[in-house]
C-alpha cells in the first residue's frame, strides 16, 4: 500500500496533468473557481502537499474530470458520459485534444503512402470546417 505521501503526491499530479489542458494555469484556476492563483505552482513545488476537499470538488466541478481518477488514479481523466461542451462552446479540453490529433495527422501526412485515407481526411476535415464556419455565421445572423 503506498504511503499517505505518494498519495498526496500522486492526487497533485493528476490536479496538475488537469492544468496542463488549459491555456494557462490562471485560466484553469478561474474555470474551477480557485482564488488561489499560485495553487499549481504550490502544487508542483510541494509548498501544499495535501490539496484540500474544497479544491479536490472545484477541480472536479469546474474541468469536468472524473473525481474517482483524481482521487485514485483509476479509470480515464474524463468520464466516458461526460460532458465536454460548456455552456459557452466548446471546453478547452476537447479543442486541445483536437489540435493534437490534427498536429499528428499533419506529420504523418507527409509520410502517408495511403492517398485513400488522406483524402478520406481531408473531406471529413473539409465537412467539419464547413460546419463550424455555418455555426459561426448563424451565431452572428
Amino acid at each position: 500500500m503506498p504511503s499517505k505521501r505518494s498519495e498526496i503526491n500522486e492526487i497533485a499530479s493528476r490536479i496538475i496533468a488537469v492544468s496542463a489542458l488549459y491555456p494557462s494555469n490562471r485560466e484553469f484556476l478561474e474555470k474551477c473557481g480557485i482564488t488561489n492563483h499560485s495553487l499549481i505552482t504550490d502544487l508542483k513545488k510541494k509548498r501544499i502537499k495535501n490539496p484540500g476537499a474544497d479544491i479536490l470538488a472545484k477541480v472536479v466541478r469546474g474541468s469536468g474530470c472524473s473525481g474517482s481518477w483524481l482521487l485514485t488514479g483509476l479509470g480515464g481523466m474524463f468520464d466516458k458520459e461526460a460532458d465536454y461542451v460548456e455552456e459557452e462552446g466548446v471546453s478547452y479540453v476537447m479543442i486541445k485534444g483536437a489540435i493534437s490529433l490534427i498536429e499528428e495527422f499533419e506529420k504523418r501526412i507527409e509520410e502517408a503512402d495511403d492517398a485513400e485515407l488522406t483524402n478520406e481526411l481531408e473531406v471529413k476535415l473539409g465537412k467539419l470546417l464547413v460546419r463550424i464556419l455555418e455555426r459561426r455565421g448563424d451565431k452572428i445572423n
